[in-house]
């Protein structure tokens, strides 16, 4: 039987880490939570990570920066972006980073899924 996906989950906000491991979870799926990109980077998991979840605003380097980063190292684990900002400005940014999916918080736990389903989807 085949593992689970590794699902990385990069938030510098504690809670919502918690709350989207825990919804991972609760469908079978493994994550790992990292409360910055530059922690991400550094910890190797990248090789082993089949999906990135990431905040766009974070500390050090945005989500945006990190989808940019992966993109030139030649990686193509499927990104989610989740934010709180709505800004048409920062918005655009992300779209034009090309993620899997770009979600607002709060957002709803089944579409959540769907995306995260679809984002690990051959």
């Amino acid at each position: 039987m085949p593992s689970a996906p590794l699902i990385s989950v990069i938030d510098d906000d504690a809670s919502v880490r918690l709350a989207v491991l825990s919804l991972l979870r609760s469908f079978g799926l493994k994550g790992l939570a990292f409360d910055s990109a530059e922690a991400f980077l550094a910890s190797g998991e990248l090789e082993t990570t089949n999906l990135v979840i990431t905040d766009i605003h974070m500390p050090g380097m945005s989500g945006i920066d990190l989808k940019r980063t992966l993109d030139a190292r030649g990686s193509t684990v499927p990104v989610i972006m989740i934010t709180a900002k709505t800004e048409a400005a920062v918005m655009q940014r992300a779209r034009a980073c090309n993620p899997s999916s770009l979600l607002k918080k709060p957002f709803d736990s089944e579409e959540f899924i769907a995306c995260v389903e679809r984002a690990l989807a051959p």
